[in-house]
Parts: structure tokens; C-alpha cells; sequence
């Protein structure tokens, strides 16, 4: 079996790999037939600002082309392995190249560790000052072109996984698989950005956005009315959250910490391996199981985290579980907003005050499109807090756009619903794409006729007339 080895951004050597394709070869079993010859380690250019993720999969298709195809026989198929941006850039190369026939597709395994399918919080602080300023010290760019695939929300992350929720991979013999982490190494943690230090993350990417397993949620507002609909994946995929690990680094690190002379008891060459065996449906449909006790698992023995500081402090640090949503805002004539605020209500007069206390982790809005807003929120905390009766179960929240007078304006959407049913839409470890479709009031007064012909001063004329 022949295997591809995809890094993630920044990378600059291909040392990144530590001896996980070692790992691999000495204790893969003998019918898998990984040959170390077999063993591809990509080198792509993600520090030029220039290069998006979009040109490095259409390089992909190249260097594939050129350098798997012609070594493979007829029939066979190679699997792939990537780190954190990898995983984008190949699933980018199959919605360009393959989305049509997926079947025609020569990956058999993506095996994706730690990535970013979603994005990452990191992202904008990648494109800051201080950022640059290091990258510079270094003579390289901080490859924003690549940065702005990942920024939370981003356009590109959004239509790519939009488009991805109607793909049946495994039904057309693609294999995707999500192993990732969620403890910190603290020897990594910057003290002047706490998405190193975020809970239900492994220092950089959250396990909620690094889950395959997804769902859109399109709220349409249509006069007084909101109307709510989901679409979910066709496919339940495979996806665990690992014990132990963390995005990078030699102590923890998912990729970084395996050794080559590992004895494949390390999780993620263990894991690896069982992926690479996977050859049909129901092979498959077993991971997916096994994968979600190991999650289970895992979240349960790391709730609690001790931290000595300086050798004599201790912290305990709590980690629940926890959910993504991105937002979309924009009107019915295609119009990205950007002057809105969205609201959580709870509570039988579906009062903001009425929401658990801690419930909210982060907001983030995008930079190169403010009518994305990502949110970050503690489902724990939130299920467990809609099991108080006095609150009637009851959930919701509003959106409210600016200009909210005028002769063209927006009128405020809102949702009211129970916890129990938005708990169908979302889920632990996982994102909802929550794309809003605000409604555009005009009133006539905007243009009118007037058949005199005396001069006439309009321009202080107010908003009037019907809708």
C-alpha cells in the first residue's frame, strides 16, 4: 500500500513527519504490505502569501500525476496522511478534481490528524503584526493566502464543507477518517494567546472543528415568520479524539511524538494502522464505533487536568465538552452583512439573562467577511443548565441587523424553539453552519413618479408609503 504524507502550514521541513512513516512500515501487519519505497512525504509551499489552498490542490493533482499514478497498478489505489492543513488541501483536491465521480477517485484512505476542517482560531492571530514580525526574522511570509482558507468562517471553508455534505465517500470507496487531540502541551503554551490554552482543543485547531461530522442549519426569515431547516451528511463518519495528545511537538504532539522505534502501541500509529486496514463499508462502519467509545473515553479521563506552575502552584484545568456555530448572515438579495449582533435567549420569555453562566467560550468574526460569526459554547454546561424546569426547555436566539429604519432596512429574525430540539442539530465535538437569510424591506417612497413639471427640492423626503 502505497501512502502519501501531507504536512500542514508553515511547515518549512519534512522532519514534521518525526518517525511516524517508520512507525508505520515496522509495524504495519504483513498482509497490508506497506512498503517503505511506498512512503511519499509531501513538500508544499504554504508560506507565500500568494499560494491559497486552492493552488496547492491543484499542484496536488500535478505531483500525484506524476509521481503516484504511474507507479500504481491497475486498480490499486494509495492512501494519504495528513496534519492539520493537509487535510483541506486534500479535500479541496478531491472537490475540485473528483467531486463528480468520487468513485473515480484514486485515495482509497484519508486519514487526517488533528485538521483544521473548519478552521482554526489561531488563523487570525497568524495574520497579526507579531505574527509577521517573526516571520520576517525567519525570511519567510506567514502565508496568509493559506490563512485565509483557515480563519473561522472563512468563505472558502464554508462552500468547501457546504458542498461536502452531500458527498457519499464511503459508499463510492473513500475513506475518510479524523483522529485528533484535546490536551495542551504546555511547554508550547503562549501566555499572550489563550486559544493555545483553549478547552476541547489541542492548542490550535478545536475538536469540534476538526469533526467531518457536520450539519447546516438555514433559517429563513419570511415576513413575521422563521422558517428552520437542516441538512445533515448522508454518511456517519469516522471520527475520535485520541488520549493524551496534542497538535504539535515532541512530547505530545499526534504526529510529532511518535518515535520511529515505537512498538505500535502509540494511539495514533495503533489507529493508523487500523484505518489502513478498512476495505469495506462495514470494516468501516466498526471504526466509526470504536472511534466514538475512544472519544468517550478519552473526554471523560482528561475532565480533570493538574498543572504545577513554576514548581510549587497547581491549576486544575476542566474541560467539558463543546460545539461550533458558524454563522452566515445575509439578505435575500445576496447581500453579506455586516452590521448585526446575534443573540442566544432561553427561558419561557426566551430571555438572554435566562442563559447558563460559563455557557459562552468565544466569538470570532472573520476578518475578510464580517457576516461570518463563529461561536464557541460549553454543551455541558448547556445541557445540563435546560434540565432546570423553570425554564420550560425553552431556546432560541435572534438576529438583528442594522439599518433597522429608513427607506431600506431589516426587521429583527427570530428563532424560539426548545433545547431539546436544537440538540437534534447539534451535538458534542461538532459544528452547525447556521446560514441566515434576513429578509430586505423596501418602501416605495425609495422611487416615485411625479407627473409635475415645477422644480422640486426631494432630498429631505422621508421613508413612506407600503413595503
Amino acid at each position: 500500500m502505497r501512502n502519501v504524507f501531507v504536512h500542514g502550514w508553515s511547515v518549512t521541513n519534512t522532519d514534521t513527519y518525526a518517525g511516524l512513516p517508520t512507525a508505520l512500515f515496522n509495524n504495519a501487519p504483513q498482509g497490508m504490505d506497506l512498503q517503505v519505497q511506498h512512503l511519499y512525504l509531501a513538500k508544499y509551499i504554504s508560506f507565500a502569501d500568494e499560494v491559497t489552498v486552492d493552488d496547492i490542490a491543484r499542484g496536488a493533482q500535478n505531483a500525484i500525476a506524476t509521481e503516484v499514478m504511474p507507479v500504481l497498478s491497475p486498480g490499486e489505489r494509495f492512501a494519504c496522511i495528513t496534519h492539520s492543513t493537509g487535510a483541506p488541501v486534500m479535500r479541496t483536491w478531491i472537490d475540485l478534481f473528483y467531486s463528480s465521480d468520487l468513485s473515480a477517485c484514486p485515495l482509497s484512505h484519508l486519514i487526517m490528524l488533528a485538521p483544521a476542517n473548519h478552521g482554526s482560531a489561531l488563523a487570525q492571530l497568524g495574520k497579526g503584526r507579531l505574527a509577521r514580525m517573526k516571520f520576517s526574522l525567519e525570511g519567510v511570509d506567514p502565508g496568509t493566502g493559506v490563512l485565509d482558507w483557515l480563519e473561522l468562517g472563512s468563505d472558502q471553508s464554508w462552500n468547501l464543507n457546504r458542498r461536502w455534505l452531500s458527498y457519499k465517500c464511503v459508499e463510492a470507496g473513500l475513506y475518510p477518517f479524523v483522529l485528533t487531540g484535546q490536551r495542551i502541551d504546555r511547554a508550547m503554551y503562549d501566555s499572550l494567546n489563550s486559544y493555545t490554552d483553549e478547552a476541547g482543543s489541542d492548542g490550535v485547531v478545536r475538536a469540534a472543528a476538526a469533526n467531518l461530522n457536520f450539519g447546516l442549519v438555514s433559517l429563513v426569515q419570511d415576513g413575521d415568520k422563521v422558517l428552520l431547516t437542516k441538512e445533515d451528511h448522508a454518511e456517519k463518519n469516522a471520527f475520535g479524539v485520541l488520549p493524551k495528545l496534542a497538535h504539535s511537538g515532541e512530547r505530545l504532539g499526534i504526529m510529532g511524538s511518535v518515535r520511529s522505534d515505537d512498538d505500535g502501541t502509540h494511539p495514533t500509529v495503533a489507529w493508523i494502522l487500523r484505518c489502513l486496514a478498512v476495505t469495506s463499508v462495514n470494516a468501516y462502519r466498526n471504526i466509526v464505533t470504536g472511534l466514538a467509545e475512544v472519544t468517550a473515553t478519552t473526554q471523560v479521563d482528561e475532565q480533570l487536568e493538574v498543572v504545577k506552575e513554576l514548581f510549587v502552584f497547581e491549576r486544575t484545568f476542566k474541560t467539558s465538552r463543546y460545539s461550533m456555530l458558524v454563522f452566515k448572515v445575509s439578505d435575500d438579495r445576496d447581500n453579506d452583512l455586516s452590521d448585526y449582533d446575534v443573540v442566544f435567549t432561553a427561558g419561557p420569555n426566551y430571555d438572554p439573562n435566562h442563559l447558563p453562566p460559563g455557557f459562552f467560550v468565544d466569538r470570532q468574526r472573520n476578518l475578510r467577511n464580517s457576516g461570518k460569526l463563529s461561536y464557541y459554547i460549553d454543551y455541558d454546561v448547556m445541557s445540563n443548565w435546560f434540565e432546570k424546569p423553570e425554564l420550560e426547555g425553552k431556546f432560541g436566539f435572534r438576529i438583528a441587523a442594522r439599518p433597522e429604519t429608513g427607506f431600506a432596512y431589516y426587521t429583527v429574525a427570530e428563532y424560539k424553539g426548545t433545547f431539546a430540539k436544537f440538540k437534534k442539530y447539534l451535538e458534542p465535538n461538532q459544528t452547525i453552519m447556521v446560514d441566515v437569510q434576513l429578509q430586505r424591506r423596501v418602501r416605495e417612497g425609495v422611487f416615485r413618479l411625479t407627473q409635475s413639471l415645477e422644480p422640486e427640492n426631494f432630498k429631505s423626503q422621508l421613508p413612506g408609503g407600503q413595503l
